[in-house]
């Protein structure tokens, strides 16, 4: 699914086509070019969709906040006169845009029921009477006709999971 992290772009891969993953952060229209700020675990990333790739653009027009994405496109150093440090924290959104070249949306994710997220603490752990306590919520919650949107990862997300799973 994905070859690198938003946040794990070095100059290695510089030229190299990636696939990403993660939510919108951030997207904006300046006049033809799509800019949007790709964000997962590991940090923010700028993509920039070219309206020369129609139907791309379309989907990347479509897109908003929060919406998961899986991308693919060649990274790119940026210009020294297109770094803005006041708004940076991260080497890899400081000098690095990707060129999308392919952008998937979740759509299905459109078609689900009325869902609700739950993410909390990977350091949780099975023991802990959140953890029991998260198995449970997530359980009401899925019989009572939702869906459970959490990650993938250890702890509170497990066991959201396992809750959702179990309803």
């Amino acid at each position: 699914m994905r070859t690198i992290y938003c946040g794990q772009l070095t100059t290695e891969q510089v030229d190299q086509t990636v696939t990403l993953c993660g939510w919108v952060n951030k997207r904006r229209d300046l006049g033809g070019l799509i800019f949007l700020d790709l964000r997962d675990r590991e940090g923010i990333v700028q993509v920039v969709v070219d309206p020369d790739f129609k139907e791309l653009f379309e989907v990347a027009n479509s897109l908003r906040n929060e919406f998961c994405v899986q991308l693919s496109g060649v990274v790119r150093a940026r210009p020294e006169s297109q770094i803005n440090d006041s708004m940076l924290s991260r080497e890899s959104w400081k000098i690095f845009q990707i060129m999308a070249e392919f952008v998937e949306g979740f759509e299905r994710m459109a078609c689900v029921k009325p869902s609700v997220s739950i993410f909390g603490s990977a350091r949780t752990s099975p023991d802990h009477p959140y953890y029991q306590l998260t198995i449970d919520i997530a359980r009401e919650l899925s019989d009572s006709g939702f869906s459970v949107v959490s990650g993938g990862g250890p702890g509170i997300m497990e066991a959201a999971n396992k809750g959702a799973f179990e309803g």
